[in-house]
């Protein structure tokens, strides 16, 4: 890149490469310089990771208008501003990936089983991973990621809740939220949507 595009701004990270351009046919230029390149050292290029993304206010057709990187879905996004006014912007989010993999991983710790543990043992265990989470995923798109593994991982602990105390879906929410209320900051997921009421 520094030899050739020298003046195409791009962003790395290992063997990810994510190259901006203003014109399209710019940008379908370096495809086939790097398909060529590849080819000289006996190489062929990835066509479904190396695609051409589209990334503006306005409409366009026949070409991809999304693109992942590190763990985000970098699209066209509608937001709101300080006066309640909504404006479209080319916002990072979680990717759908990204949030299938959580979801995933919370389902596999099977914490409903974890029935002889207390909520301090649950929240030792759990707590640095969705710290993690939280510091990574939620940085950008904060509402959309912040339901998304709230709903994961408190549809978890209701069920454990349930199963302990063998009491009904309504009851296990009531003790949940009573929990919350007199230890608001022994999950860490529970700052995430304060208005919410479990």
């Amino acid at each position: 890149m520094q030899k050739h595009h020298r003046y195409v701004p791009f962003e790395r990270y290992a063997d990810d490469i994510v190259c901006h351009f203003r014109r399209m046919k710019d940008a379908e230029n370096l495809k086939c310089s790097l398909r060529e390149r590849f080819a000289d050292v006996g190489l062929q290029i990835n066509e479904k990771k190396s695609k051409i993304v589209y990334i503006d206010t306005f409409e366009r057709r026949n070409v991809d208008l999304s693109f992942t990187f590190l763990g985000y879905d970098f699209k066209v996004r509608t937001l709101k501003n300080y006066k309640g006014e909504l404006y479209r912007k080319c916002m990072p989010g979680a990717s759908m990936k990204a949030m299938r993999n959580i979801t995933e991983t919370i389902k596999k710790w099977r914490i409903h089983r974890s029935t002889t543990d207390s909520p301090e043992v649950l929240a030792g265990r759990y707590n640095a991973i969705l710290r993690g989470w939280i510091d990574y995923y939620g940085k950008f798109w904060y509402r959309n990621f912040s339901y998304r593994l709230w709903s994961a991982f408190q549809s978890r602990l209701v069920k454990w809740m349930k199963n302990k105390y063998r009491i009904s879906q309504r009851e296990a929410e009531w003790r949940l939220l009573l929990l919350k209320r007199e230890k608001p900051t022994l999950f860490a997921h529970w700052y995430l949507l304060r208005a919410s009421n479990a």
